[in-house]
């Protein structure tokens, strides 16, 4: 089949027996249109993934669109709920009138069957989840689970649950995150994958590095500890402070970065978050807030990433983590937690430290912060287990993977329920 000119790119990441087996599964999959359904047009990491995923799939010639379930603020406020229960389990449970008044909702979103044609569709977001069963003509589709469901509140997870026989499989990008008891025919872990070559991970002069640190009011002459994510409880910020004040004790020029571009339009915490942290900060001008997405954009994101001595990740619930790909990829260890999609790339000790304890975060910062050699290994080997497990050929060959059992599946059930040719 015709060449991909933006995956041969990867040649000088990847082996060749990756490259020829995504080129195989694409040329049985040439030709069909994927519809995409999520809840945000940009900011996430759903938009995120689907932007790197097109421009390779559609050089397939396999044909990809979006179409953006427009929430209202009360459809939000139950996502917000939803999202507190399956990733937290908090106790309790929605009122069933919430969710018939959710569920009427998204049963008004989506336009004519004849506008919304495609060979398979793809169904983002855990709150999506209903669609394939609101619109029977939905079909085949494929859910995708992208938050951390690892531990589940029960009542959440079967209101889930009773809308997955409408879908042909159930993607999650964890094995931890897979609900217990699926049938394993319909369930996979797609892997997910960074594109090297965008500008927020494409490689940065140092003095260009520092240049935009300094644009944006960082001291580039002392140490900087950063932690990049949303503004979300889920990612535990006040304790990124927190071991920032404790390293502060031991190394006094220490300042601390908070990046955050709030431009989600499903995040409608991210404001009440962000003004519970500059109270929790107390007006100390060596904690930085960075939540403009006109003023973080792909270069700043690169620059905190690449040239901050310590980067954090103090998530307590996290589906996948791209931002910590993006931190190893650039050579940083990350201090993390035992969480769902960190464990999953972190090796603590090896590529980086697993901590969720804030005293043992701290000493591993300063380890960080004072051993340079140190950071530098460690750095080395996250570099390294990026290359090898999560660059973006890694999530085409899953993807593709999946579009190829549910294409086959349907099509055979299409030829069983088709009726046999009738003899003379």
């Amino acid at each position: 089949m015709k060449r991909s000119p933006q995956l041969d790119r990867y040649q000088q990441y990847v082996d060749k027996t990756l490259l020829d087996a995504i080129y195989q599964k694409a040329q049985a999959l040439t030709g069909l249109h994927i519809l995409h359904l999520n809840t945000t047009e940009t900011g996430g990491g759903v938009a995120e993934i689907l932007e790197a995923l097109t421009p390779v799939t559609e050089e397939f010639g396999i044909e990809q669109d979006r179409h953006i379930i427009q929430l209202d603020e009360q459809s939000n406020h139950f996502t917000g709920r939803l999202v507190d229960l399956l990733q937290g389990n908090l106790p309790g449970d929605i009122p069933e009138k919430e969710k018939r008044i959710f569920l009427k909702k998204l049963s008004e979103t989506l336009p004519h069957p004849e506008e919304c044609q495609a060979d398979i569709y793809y169904v983002h977001d855990f709150q999506l989840a209903p669609l394939a069963h609101l619109y029977p003509w939905m079909q085949p589709a494929l859910w995708f689970c992208h938050i951390d469901t690892a531990h589940p509140n029960p009542n959440a997870e079967n209101y889930i649950r009773q809308y997955l026989d409408d879908y042909e499989l159930y993607t999650f990008n964890t094995a931890l995150s897979v609900f217990d008891n699926l049938l394993p025919q319909k369930t996979q872990v797609v892997t997910l994958g960074i594109d090297p070559f965008i500008e927020k991970n494409a490689p940065m002069e140092k003095e260009r590095g520092m240049e935009v640190l300094a644009r944006l009011g960082i001291d580039t002459q002392r140490p900087l500890i950063t932690q990049v994510s949303r503004f979300d409880k889920w990612k535990n910020p006040w304790q990124v402070i927190d071991i920032y004040r404790q390293a502060k004790q031991q190394i006094p020029q220490v300042q601390v970065a908070l990046v955050g571009a709030m431009e989600a339009a499903d995040d409608i915490g991210a404001s009440e978050v962000l003004h519970k942290l500059q109270d929790y900060a107390k007006g100390d001008p060596d904690i930085h807030f960075f939540y403009d997405p006109k003023q973080i954009q792909g270069e700043e994101v690169n620059a905190f990433q690449r040239f901050s001595d310590v980067i954090l990740q103090r998530s307590s619930r996290e589906g996948f983590g791209l931002t910590v790909t993006e931190a190893m990829w650039k050579g940083q260890p990350v201090v993390g937690t035992s969480v769902t999609g960190l464990r999953a790339q972190i090796e603590d000790g090896t590529n980086g430290y697993i901590s969720d304890d804030t005293d043992a975060a701290t000493k591993h910062t300063l380890d960080l912060l004072q051993d340079r050699a140190l950071k530098q290994k460690l750095g080395k080997q996250a570099h390294e287990h990026v290359r090898e497990h999560y660059l973006l050929p890694m999530m085409i060959l899953s993807y593709l993977d999946a579009l190829e059992k549910v294409h086959q599946r349907h099509k055979a059930r299409q030829q069983a329920n088709s009726p046999s040719p009738v003899g003379d």
